[in-house]
Order: structure tokens, then sequence, then C-alpha cells
């Protein structure tokens, strides 16, 4: 089906890490809405070592965040990212749907919940969440608990639909 569904996985979950990330910092309540507010100073960071991720932040930032938007704004940016620039076209979508995916998003909301309480009390920039994610990876437990679930047959449901 692809050729290396692990690195497409892993290319995807940098969007959602990017996102869960900007909404974890710079989500601010305005008028009893969520709303995203990433500073400039931010913006022109992310530019200077993810220039290609920029554009869904621009797009996102000073906009009203509700689950809805996000996951359709997420997935449309994936697939403008990746579906034709770096993979053959339809392979991101069919991607979302494929194991190595499904298990990097596990393990991403493993490490939140895990690291909730760390990331709330340091103002942590996205390479310090993105090599703390890798990083916690490579342990010895997190590496038994991914083989485990490697060799898990796959659910029968089709989540082909579904961004988050």
């Amino acid at each position: 089906m692809l050729d290396d569904e692990s690195t497409l996985a892993r290319d995807i979950i940098r969007v959602f890490i990017l996102e869960h990330w900007a909404r974890f910092y710079y989500a601010k309540d305005k008028d009893g809405q969520t709303v995203l507010s990433i500073p400039a100073e931010v913006m022109e960071k992310i530019h200077e070592s993810h220039a290609e991720l920029v554009p869904m932040l621009e797009e996102t930032n000073g906009t009203v965040l509700t689950y809805e938007e996000s996951c359709k704004n997420v997935g449309a940016f994936v697939c403008r990212l990746l579906d034709g620039p770096k993979y053959a076209p339809g392979v991101v979508t069919k991607a979302m749907d494929s194991k190595p995916f499904k298990i990097e998003m596990h393990l991403l909301s493993l490490w939140l919940k895990g690291h909730e309480s760390y990331l709330d009390a340091h103002d942590l920039s996205y390479d310090d969440w993105l090599e703390m994610f890798v990083n916690w990876k490579q342990m010895d437990q997190v590496k038994a608990f991914i083989e485990k679930l490697q060799s898990t047959p796959p659910p029968t449901t089709n989540t082909a639909n579904s961004v988050h």
C-alpha cells in the first residue's frame, strides 16, 4: 500500500503535534469563546525552523477554536502539505486510516496526558514538544508498548473519514 507508512505517519503527526501545541499554549478566552492568539514573535520562531507548517497557524490564528473546525483545518492542511507535494495523491488520506498513524495518535494522546502538568508548568517551544515526544518514544517501556501495539491486529472499524 504505502512505501513507508511509518514515515508518512510521522510526517502527519508533526502537524497534529503543532496544532495541539498551539492550542495548549495560545488558546485564550475572548468574550466567552476560545480564540487562538499566537504572538508574532512565536510565529516568526516557528517560521525559522518549520516554514512549511506556518500556513496552518496563520489560517487559524485569531479565529474561534472549536473541535470540529480544528479537525477540519488540520485534516485539510495535512492533505495540502503532503498529498501530492510529498506523497502520491490519495496516499495521505489512506495513511490517516493506517495502523502506524493510529498508533502515533494513540501515543501522542498518552504522551499529552502523562506530561500535561509538566507542559502546563513550562512554556515550551514546538521543537521542545517534538524532541520530548521522540525521546519519550525511545524509552524502553514505551518501545515495548509500541511493539505490542504493532503486533495487535487492526480494528475492523473503518475510520477513514475521521481526523482527530
